[in-house]
């Protein structure tokens, strides 16, 4: 099964959106017999038009399929319009500051195979940027009382992560494993690869109870640790029987188990 890649810090994400475009094209042109498959970045968005959703600021949400616009336009890295084709009918262009958010189900490619594979779909949420207060679309990794958004300027770092395919934890109320994902309780479950996609960034933006954005990286999330997760009884039983889990690395999956067994009334 394919794996992440490497990628560093990007100065201008939108060129790798053209040259991951363009990499695609030429290897579907190849006869390959190998089906490797073509990776995807999260948060990479689509020139080709994918299923998706907005969700206006009345709280309308209206389905159909969304784009990129061709005209690439960022801030902080972060996308701040799209392009939406209603189910039924119409054309529409869709600032940061006119919607609410949407979503696209990205597509990803196996090389000498023209089908394509979708993958799960992604939120975005409109969101005053994290330095300049500027409306944008944020990829949301995790919804719930910890939210965890993608930081796009940051890079997805899988070599820190070598051997977790090996890696099974059995918690209190949790397991994960290659296998199996990560389950929570009897109603929540996560294949592998919708988890691995969100691990092996070098920092998050997070929300909790939906304060204020903070960047979470692996230089500050020991500090941080128990400001996000400290008032979890639960979380600190998971901890006592598993102490990796303490590791940046495993940040996503512990947000998931927070949201899903804590019990936490909304802060101020």
């Amino acid at each position: 099964m394919a794996r992440g890649i490497l990628v560093k810090p990007l100065k201008s994400f939108q060129k790798l959106i053209v040259l991951s475009v363009i990499t695609m094209i030429s290897t579907l042109q190849l006869s390959a017999q190998e089906e490797d498959i073509i990776p995807y970045i999260p948060g990479g968005g689509s020139l080709l038009r994918v299923e998706g959703y907005v969700i206006l600021k009345n709280g309308e949400t209206l389905y159909g399929m969304v784009r990129s616009p061709i005209t690439f336009k960022y801030v902080e890295n972060n996308p701040v319009k799209i392009i939406f084709y209603a189910n039924n009918g119409g054309k529409f262009s869709y600032d940061a500051n006119e919607i609410a958010g949407f979503g696209m189900r990205p597509k990803i490619w196996k090389i000498g195979n023209p089908n394509p594979i979708s993958l799960e779909m992604e939120h975005y949420v409109s969101l005053p940027s994290y330095k300049q207060g500027v409306p944008v679309f944020m990829n949301r990794f995790i919804d719930g009382m910890i939210t965890v958004y993608q930081n796009r300027s940051s890079g997805q770092i899988h070599s820190d992560f070598d051997g977790i395919e090996k890696t099974r934890i059995d918690g209190n109320k949790f397991s994960f494993s290659f296998d199996d994902g990560l389950s929570i309780g009897t109603n929540f479950n996560k294949n592998y690869d919708e988890i691995y996609r969100k691990i092996g960034f070098s920092s998050y933006y997070i929300s909790k109870n939906g304060g204020q954005l903070i960047e979470v990286k692996k230089g500050n999330y020991e500090v941080l640790f128990k400001t996000l997760f400290g008032d979890c009884p639960a979380i600190g039983q998971e901890i006592e029987r598993n102490p990796d889990l303490m590791k940046f690395k495993y940040l996503t999956i512990v947000a998931e188990v927070y949201n899903q067994v804590c019990q936490v009334e909304a802060g101020p």
